[in-house]
């Protein structure tokens, strides 16, 4: 079992990093949470730019050739040298925390972030959404190990780990949720001795 107050930290930590604003504050409920997350990065080498048909060529780290054509949307392609790298970095966060029902019911607000890199800098673009939702537990199958929560849009049916112990969990309760989706696409330029 999850030990609530140091969870909560731990979501107070991540949503103010997240910039979210509104977070729930530690109690002593014996509410299950949950952390789960991950991250993934690719390093191509550019081998080739086409100013004229906008034609660019990279060399992934498997030394695999990757051919695109970089719509008028990608800023600055005349910054991209022969020998820059394209970095990409993809994560993904979901939190979720159990606690007793407030009456408020379902809620959920969406964040969408666009960066990108300003004009005469190596082109780059950084798309970030943030959602923070709450739902209601509506039925809890200890036998199938089962948890139905009803949010805003949908109902869903999670299954559980034996690692949380159902009998924290009452029909009513509330589960919030905080998930975060990055991707990041930067042109660095290439290594010294490369």
């Amino acid at each position: 079992m999850i030990d609530f107050k140091r969870f909560a930290g731990a979501v107070t930590l991540i949503g103010v990093l997240l910039g979210c604003t509104a977070l729930p504050e530690a109690s002593d409920s014996d509410k299950p949470g949950v952390v789960l997350g991950s991250v993934a990065s690719m390093i191509a080498t550019v081998v080739s730019v086409d100013l004229d048909t906008r034609e660019v060529v990279l060399r992934d780290e498997d030394g695999e050739a990757i051919r695109f054509v970089a719509g008028d949307e990608v800023r600055n392609l005349a910054q991209v040298e022969v020998g820059d790298r394209v970095v990409v970095e993809h994560s993904v966060g979901l939190l979720l925390m159990a606690s007793p029902a407030t009456g408020e019911g379902p809620m959920r607000a969406d964040v969408l972030d666009v960066w990108r890199a300003e004009l005469g800098q190596k082109p780059g673009v950084r798309i970030e959404h943030t959602a923070a939702a709450v739902g209601t537990v509506t039925a809890v199958d200890t036998d199938a190990r089962t948890v139905t929560i009803r949010g805003v849009e949908r109902t869903v049916g999670l299954e559980v780990s034996e690692e949380i112990d159902l009998d924290t969990i009452s029909v009513g309760d509330e589960v919030n949720a905080l998930f975060q989706e990055s991707i990041a696409i930067s042109v660095e330029p290439a290594l010294a001795g490369d």
